[in-house]
């Protein structure tokens, strides 16, 4: 084999572990949301998710001021509540959109309840739970991706409550 050659081969090889690790990412990252904009991702291969709320929904919350989260530990079941979160404008509470075991609170949230607003998605997270398989293979049946929740978004824009 020649050194051209043997020097194409190996770019190949690793421009294709590189293609595979950015696929196992994508399908790690990508987020689900409800109709009540709470959003869901899965963050490991323990079934572990983290959960959070929408852009919008924090948009339309305002400054949150304070947040009540369950203990670590807590089973909830999907569309229970399992946060509440006190702004300028309304206290809203958030459900659960599926049904796991807490595993971690934002403890952060604590002290610096504005990080919601500022970073909904990264920082602002709420909470982390446990989810069996089968919760976490139905998440892309039973809630939107990103694509479907943008078209939720601007089908419903014109709603009071959505």
């Amino acid at each position: 084999m020649s050194a051209s050659a043997l020097l194409l081969f190996r770019h190949t090889i690793k421009f294709h572990s590189i293609r595979q690790f950015h696929i196992t990412v994508r399908v790690l990252n990508e987020r689900f949301y409800t109709k009540k904009h709470e959003w869901v991702q899965v963050i490991n291969t323990k079934n572990e998710v983290r959960i959070g709320i929408s852009e919008f929904a924090q948009n339309a919350l305002g400054d949150v001021v304070y947040c009540e989260l369950p203990a670590i530990g807590a089973k909830l079941k999907r569309e229970e509540t399992f946060a509440t979160l006190e702004s300028v404008k309304a206290v809203a509470d958030c459900f659960m959109p599926v049904d796991g075991e807490i595993s971690k609170v934002n403890e952060n949230l604590k002290t610096q309840a504005d990080l919601i607003n500022k970073s909904p998605y990264s920082d602002g997270w709420l909470v982390q739970a446990i989810v069996d398989d089968k919760n976490k293979n139905d998440m892309g049946k039973t809630l939107m991706n990103e694509a479907k929740y943008k078209e939720f978004l601007e089908k419903n824009k014109d709603a009071a409550d959505h």
